[in-house]
Formats: structure tokens, sequence, C-alpha cells
């Protein structure tokens, strides 16, 4: 459960990208890009009337990229059962392409010009603070009230998140499983070559990394081994710097960023980003140090889609990540080049003190809200009330029953898993079902059902369900969730967006700076000019008020 401090409502896991001095117009209602128009329809209520035109609805859909050939947002069978079943309830469902890599920019391009779909997707409470304030958002709590399966699904995340000065401004999506997170893993395999053992500190790391470079324990080539895998750092980026940068002493003390990495320190009544902390620029200097002798990716600043990482990873060229994924899918993807690959979750870094720390998901994933731009809120209301029944929940998130996956004693069992990935892709992140994000956690029995299609071999079944189990362990007994920072802050989305883009560039520059002391006091002026010290100023400031 997330700490919450309830002054108003929520803060973020993720900070969005914003303009300066952005105003939300609030005239039109159609516009964007479409992805695809839904047929017509309609329902009668009764013989005697005319047939009622079916409520149109458009709805964002995350665009990342990975569309197998031949499939779009026009041409799937989850997103044609959605638009088929949704019109037995009155609805005209359109869904409208957000490319993800460019979700900021695009967002504020629909609110200022009013051409947002009905239904917007952010990770940010700020985006949600930032429209709210400039009266850009529909107030929810009216149309939610109507919906009492809707409030019941999702009523740990609205108990702690969507609120804005005490009114309803955002749906947040429930998240069934909180033991997942950013994670890092290594590669287990290699380790046994080399006689080495799972590094517990960032010093163990560098001896790690250093003897894959030297070694080259997976026989890959001396000039192809990747000892850390990082893609270029940017707002879509699948690798992240938590687990080591957690390690030197960052904390995630502030509302979050969408940098992936710990967001600084809280100290003495103080919040001090971590680009400007003691234990943030050691990190820094340690990445450069790690770029000159090799031992991350040559080339991460030009992987701005993080292909080249994706291809590092699984080609069996890397031996080191820390990201989002479950070890296991990462073992998974690898052996399909190096069939003895093993993946394994790394515990948090020992600090000097010997803590350890790591985040861990709170119950609240995205947030849905509706524009004023939209025509009837009361329809979005109506839309997710039917995605929470479970039959059209279970459908957009796993594909068709019978079709893509089988009923075994509450366990989804895929019925055939490489056909599903031509047509369940668009509903493999969680991006279609906006209710809820995955399911509760599977004890071991139940993971061993849920794969028996994928892994037919007893030995593989166990090895997959034990792999998940100790990541779930990892995240249960060291993963904290973030403080929630519910009350407005103006200055963060007036700067922000100088903020992060600064970083983004700045951070590239210092890894790969043949001058680290100068890049880096370089970078840190840069953040300061941004307003880096007024946005900690405004943290502090709102922490006194929260008695934190």
């Amino acid at each position: 459960m997330a700490k919450v401090f309830k002054k108003g409502v929520l803060g973020s896991m993720a900070i969005v990208l914003m303009l300066s001095g952005f105003l939300v117009a609030c005239s039109k209602n159609e516009g964007g890009s479409a992805a695809t128009t839904s047929p017509s329809g309609s329902n009668s209520p009764s013989p005697s009337k005319e047939p009622e035109k079916p409520a149109k609805i458009r709805v964002s859909l995350w665009d990342r990229a990975n569309a197998p050939e031949g499939q779009n947002l026009g041409n799937n069978p989850i997103i044609k059962y959605v638009i088929d079943e949704t019109k037995k309830i009155g609805l005209d469902v359109e869904f409208v392409s957000l490319p993800r890599a460019q979700e900021s920019e695009k967002l504020n391009v629909w609110m200022a010009s009013g051409e947002a779909p009905d239904v917007i997707l952010t990770y940010s409470m700020d985006t949600i603070f930032k429209y709210a304030e400039q009266g850009g958002l529909w107030e929810l709590d009216s149309y939610l009230a109507k919906y009492p399966d809707l409030i019941k699904n999702n009523k740990k995340a609205l108990d702690q998140v969507g609120m804005y000065k005490g009114k309803r401004y955002a749906i947040p999506a429930l998240k069934a499983n909180t033991y997942a997170g950013p994670n890092m893993k290594i590669r287990k395999d290699w380790l046994d070559a080399l006689g080495m053992k799972i590094p517990t500190t960032n010093e163990e790391l560098y001896q790690v990394l250093k003897a894959f470079k030297e070694k080259d324990p997976g026989n890959v080539g001396k000039d192809k081994v990747i000892p850390w895998a990082i893609p270029a750092i940017n707002q879509s980026m699948k690798a992240f710097f938590f687990g080591p940068m957690f390690g030197f002493g960052v904390n995630m003390d502030g509302p979050s960023n969408q940098f992936y990495a710990p967001d600084g320190n809280y100290k003495n009544g103080v919040f001090t980003s971590a680009v400007a902390t003691p234990e943030g620029k050691a990190y820094y200097q340690r990445m450069n140090k790690l770029y000159k002798e090799g031992l991350i990716s040559k080339e991460f600043v030009t992987d701005v889609s993080s292909q080249q990482f994706t291809q590092q990873v699984n080609s069996g060229v890397a031996g080191f990540v820390d990201s989002n994924d479950a070890p296991w899918t990462m073992t998974a993807n690898t052996r399909k080049s190096v069939p003895t690959a093993n993946w394994v979750p790394v515990e948090p870094f020992k600090r000097a003190d010997g803590s350890q720390v790591m985040t861990v998901v709170g119950d609240y994933a995205m947030f849905v809200a509706v524009p004023k731009s939209s025509k009837n809120p009361d329809v979005v209301m109506k839309y997710l009330n039917w995605m929470v029944e479970p039959k059209n929940l279970a459908t957009v998130q796993s594909g068709i029953e019978g079709v893509n996956w089988k009923n075994d004693g509450g366990v989804r069992v895929q019925i055939d898993p490489e056909t599903n990935k031509k047509s369940t892709w668009v509903s493999a992140s969680g991006d279609l079902a906006i209710v809820q994000q995955g399911v509760a956690p599977y004890n071991k029995e139940q993971l061993i059902k849920s794969v028996a299609a994928t892994y037919p071999d007893d030995k593989q079944r166990e090895e997959y369900a034990n792999s998940y189990l100790t990541f779930y362990d990892i995240f249960k007994k060291f993963g904290k969730p973030n403080t929630v920072i519910d009350s407005p802050r103006p200055v963060a989305q007036k700067t922000v967006a100088a903020i992060e883009k600064h970083l983004y560039e700045g951070i590239s520059k210092v890894i790969i700076s043949t001058d680290f002391e100068k890049t880096y006091s370089e970078m840190v002026a840069g953040w300061e000019r941004a307003g880096g010290k007024d946005y900690d100023k405004e943290i502090s400031d709102a922490y006194k008020t929260m008695k934190k």
C-alpha cells in the first residue's frame, strides 16, 4: 500500500514532459490521429422509435511500435471484440493511437487544440494536476458514483490517488500484482562459468563487469561482450538506473520522475534532487568510469528506441541490466539464441550502512482522465464499467477464451503461445485493460499450470515457477512504495519539462565525458538554470506541510 498524505491529490510515478505556459483549450471534440474508426451501429429501445445511434467514444491506446506484421489497431481480434461487444451497451468505440515515446508532447498538443480523445492516459500524477488546475478535465465524482462495480474493482487504487483539491479528476487503474517494478538482473550462467557470486554491492558489480569483459564467459567474442546493457536516456527507455543508484545512497524521497532513477534525498527538512547530491555525483562518476573502460554499451546515446538494447539482451551478449522485465522473460528471450542462458534477479545492493533499498509498485498504475472537450464523461464511465466485468476484463488482458486461452481452475492457460503473439500483442503491456493491470500473483501450482502449453517439459515449468517466486520474494522482502505528494505543485508544472530535457542530455554527456568534473559541473549549473533549486524547494515545503 502506498504511503499517501492527503492534501488534495496524488504525486506521480512518472512526471511527463510539459510545455511551459501551456493553456488547455476546451472547444473541439473531434480530431486527433485515429488509428481506426469502428463501424456504426444502433440499438432500438422500442419498435415505435427511431433506432438510437451508439454513443461515440474515442479511446487512447499507446503505440509501442511492437505490432506484428499485418497487425494494427484496425486489424486485431481483441480490438474487434471490444468494438462489437460495447455496441451491445450503446457505445461506438474508436481507438486513437498515442505514441508511447512521445506521450507528453502528443497530450499537450491534443489538449491545447481541443482535439483530445474522450479517454486520455498518463502515468504522471503531475500531468493530471496540471490539466485539472487549468480547467481542462471533467470532475468525475458524480459520474463514477453511478457505477458501483467499477468502484468496487478499483477501490484500492481509488482510495489512494486521482483527487485534486478534493475532487476526482482521474480513475486510476488497479495494479493487481504489486510484486513488480525496476529490478537488477544478471546472467547467472556467466557467473557460474567464472566461479563468481551474484554481486551484493556496487564494488562487487564493478569486479563482475570487468570479469565479463576480460574473460568472455559466454564465448561471444571479447569485442562483442556488453557487460552492462543500457539504451539512450529518454522517456521511453527500457533500462533504468534504480538498483546501482540506490546502492550509492541515492533515495526515492521525492515525487518520482520520468528519468527512471532514484530522484533524490530528503534530509533535515530539505529535499535535494539526485543530480545535486554527493551520492548522485559518486554514481555518475562510476558510470563515467565504466564507460571509459568499455563496461557499458558504447553506443547507448544513439539507441533512442531501445532496439540495440533489446538485441543485446536477446542475442546473449549482455551480462547485466536494470529494467522492469521479469528475469524469466529475459531468460526465455535469450535462450532462443543461447539455450543455456539464465537471467536471475539481484537483491538490492548493500550501502555503506548495510541497508538495502528498492521500490515496489503501488496499488495503482496508469490514470484515465476525461478532457473537457469530451461531450459526455458518463460514456467513459460506462466503458470502464463494461471492462470490469470478469469476461470482458479477461478478454482485454489475455485474448479470446477458447481461442487464445482456456480456464484451468482460475488460471488462464495459453492454448497456442506462438499464435497468441500475433493477436494478443495489443494487450501485452496492459494498455488495453485500462481499469486493471495484470492479475493477482499466482502461487507455485498456478504458475506451473499457466505455462502448460508453453513448456510441456515438467522441469521447465518448475524452473519457470521458481524464477517468478524468487522474483516476488525480493519485492516482498525489500520493496517500499514511493511517497505520494498529493498537493498542487505549480513550480514543477512550469519547470519540470526543462529540467528533464536538460537531464536527459546532461547525464548522457557526463557518462561519456573525457573531463568528468567539468561536464558534471556544467550539468548541475544547467539544472539550476532550468529551475532545479526551486523545484526542490517546492518539494521541501510540501513535506513540511505534510509533516513528513
